[in-house]
C-alpha cells in the first residue's frame, strides 16, 4: 500500500492511500479554507474555483474518504456552499445573494434591473447616458462578482451608498 501526502502549514495535511478505490485521510486543523481546497485539487482531478470575499479558517477530519466527500466535508465546515455548474466547481458565500443570468445582446438597462431585483438592492439609479446592450451567461454568481463583471465590460462604473442605494454612470473609474 502506498501513502502518499501533502502537508499543510500549521498541522493540517492531506494524504491519499492507494486501496481498490482511491480514497483519501484529511486532517485540517483551523487553516484558511484556500489552503485546504488548493492541497485537495490535486486528488479531485479538476479545479475549484472560490468565489468569496473572506477565506474562512476551516477545520475537518475524515478518513478513507473519496476526495469529492472530503471536499464537500470541508466546505460544509467552512459554512460556505459547494455549486456544481457545467463540470465546474465553485465554492461561494452560502449567505450572499446572487445572480442568474442569461441574455444576447441585451439593453444594460434591462440587465441592470434584473440585477437589481436578485440582488435585493432597493435603489438603482442610472444616469440617463448610460446606454448599450451586453451578453452573460451567469449562473449562480455572487452579486458583487456579478456587478463587477457586468460595470467592467460595459465600461461603467457605480457608487454605492449604504446597501440599498447604487447610483451607476458611463465614466469608468
Amino acid at each position: 500500500m502506498a501513502l502518499v501526502g501533502c502537508a499543510l502549514p500549521s498541522f493540517a495535511s492531506v494524504s491519499v492511500r492507494s486501496s481498490e478505490k482511491s480514497t483519501v485521510d484529511v486532517s485540517i486543523a483551523g487553516e484558511p479554507l484556500s489552503a485546504a481546497v488548493g492541497a485537495l485539487e490535486p486528488f479531485l482531478g479538476r479545479e475549484v474555483d472560490r468565489l468569496l470575499g473572506d477565506d474562512p479558517i476551516v477545520s475537518y477530519r475524515a478518513t478513507r474518504v473519496t476526495p469529492d466527500a472530503a471536499l464537500r466535508g470541508i466546505v460544509a465546515a467552512a459554512h460556505v456552499l459547494l455549486v456544481e455548474d457545467q463540470g465546474r466547481l465553485w465554492i461561494r458565500d452560502a449567505k450572499e445573494p446572487s445572480v442568474t443570468l442569461d441574455v444576447k445582446d441585451a439593453d444594460v438597462r434591462t440587465i441592470l434591473a434584473s440585477m437589481q431585483k436578485q440582488c435585493g438592492i432597493r435603489n438603482l439609479m442610472i444616469d440617463p447616458q448610460v446606454q448599450g446592450n451586453g451578453t452573460f451567461l451567469f449562473h449562480g454568481v455572487p452579486c458583487r462578482k456579478a456587478f463587477d463583471v457586468v460595470l467592467r465590460s460595459l465600461g461603467l462604473s457605480s457608487t454605492t451608498y449604504g446597501n440599498s442605494v447604487v447610483a451607476i454612470d458611463g465614466r469608468t473609474r
